[in-house]
C-alpha cells in the first residue's frame, strides 16, 4: 500500500476538502482525488461520500483514520531508524502567537531538544502580523501563526484549527444570547486577528453597530481582565484552559456559532536548512496532535 494515498487520505479527512489537502501536501487537486480513488480501489471501498456541499466519511473512511494515523507514524519511526538525532543541527530562529505559547509550544519544543539536541532553537513571541514581517524581512525562519503565506520562498502548511469561543467570569451566566454579549464591552485579541474577524462578522451578523471592543493580545492580561469584569471575551478556548480549571474564568455558550480559528506553520524555504525544514514538519504534527486530542465537547473544553 501506497504511504502518499494514505497521507492524502488523512489530509482530506482532516481539513474536509480535496483542494485544501492538495494546498496542505503541495500537489494539485487532481492528484490528491487520484490518490484516494487508488486507496480505494485498493480497499475495495468508498472512503468519502461526495456531494456539492462537503466532504463525509463512510464507516470505513472512519475506520480508516486510526489506521492510517498508525501506518503513517510507524513510517516515519522506519526512515529515522539509520538517523541519530545530533545528525541535525543548527539554529532555528521560530516565531509564534501566543494561543501557541500557551497550548503545544512548550512541550514540543522539549521534545524537540532531547531528540535533536544539534538543534538550537532561538523562539519570539508575537503578534501574527509582526511574525509575517519577520519571515518576510529573513529575521525568522519559522512561524507558528494563523495565515497561508503566499510570499515567494515561504512555505506554509495548514495545521487543523483551534476552537474559539466566549468566556465569561466564574460564576456568571454560562448562556447568553449574542445581542447580549455584543451589546456590552467585549475583549478580544489584536486587531485583524482571526478572533477580532470572528467578532465583526459576529456584530454583522447579529444586525449590530460595532461596540465598545478591548484589543489584549496576552492571554494571561485577557484572563485577567475577564476576570476582573471588564467583558466578555470571544478567543480561542485551548489557551484559556488553565484559567477555567483554576475557576477564575468560565465558557459561555451563544445561540451564534463562532468559527474555529485556523493555524499555519510557514518556513523560509530558501534557508537551505534541515533543521528548519524538520522542525516545521514535526511542529505543525504537534499543533495536530493537540487539536486532535483537544475534547471540544468536554466540559470547559478540556484535554481528553
Amino acid at each position: 500500500m501506497n504511504t502518499r494515498f494514505v497521507e492524502a487520505f488523512l489530509w482530506s479527512a482532516r481539513l474536509g476538502s480535496f483542494r485544501a489537502a492538495s494546498d496542505r501536501l503541495h500537489i494539485t487537486q487532481a492528484a490528491v482525488a487520484n490518490r484516494i480513488a487508488s486507496l480505494e480501489a485498493d480497499i475495495g471501498a468508498r472512503l468519502f461520500e461526495r456531494d456539492a456541499k462537503e466532504l463525509k466519511l463512510t464507516a470505513v473512511g472512519t475506520r480508516l483514520l486510526d489506521y492510517g494515523e498508525r501506518l503513517l507514524e510507524i513510517r516515519q519511526q522506519i526512515l529515522s531508524l539509520g538517523k541519530r538525532g545530533d545528525e541535525v543541527s543548527g539554529l532555528v530562529r521560530i516565531g509564534a502567537i501566543e494561543t501557541v505559547v500557551h497550548t503545544w509550544l512548550i512541550g514540543f519544543l522539549t521534545n524537540l531538544r532531547s531528540t535533536y539536541p544539534g538543534i538550537d532553537v532561538q523562539l519570539t513571541a508575537e503578534t501574527p502580523r509582526a511574525l509575517h514581517r519577520g519571515l518576510r524581512e529573513g529575521t525568522l525562519d519559522i512561524a507558528f501563526q494563523t495565515d497561508l503565506l503566499n510570499d515567494a520562498g515561504i512555505v506554509s502548511m495548514p495545521c487543523l484549527p483551534m476552537e474559539m469561543g466566549w468566556v465569561g467570569p466564574a460564576g456568571g451566566e454560562d448562556t447568553l444570547t449574542a445581542h447580549q454579549l455584543l451589546s456590552k464591552p467585549v475583549l478580544t485579541m489584536s486587531p485583524g486577528s482571526q478572533p477580532h474577524e470572528a467578532l465583526k462578522a459576529l456584530y454583522r451578523e447579529a444586525g449590530m453597530p460595532q461596540g465598545k471592543v478591548h484589543f489584549v493580545n496576552s492571554i494571561s492580561a485577557l484572563a485577567r481582565l475577564v476576570r476582573g469584569g471588564f467583558g466578555h471575551a470571544l478567543a480561542p478556548l485551548p489557551p484559556l484552559h488553565e484559567y477555567v480549571a483554576r475557576g477564575e474564568v468560565q465558557p459561555v455558550r451563544s445561540d451564534l456559532p463562532v468559527p474555529p480559528m485556523q493555524l499555519a506553520v510557514s518556513y523560509l524555504e530558501s534557508g537551505g536548512s534541515d533543521a528548519i525544514r524538520l522542525v516545521a514538519e514535526l511542529a505543525c504534527r504537534a499543533a495536530d496532535q493537540f487539536a486532535g486530542a483537544f475534547d471540544l465537547n468536554a466540559p470547559a473544553g478540556r484535554i481528553s
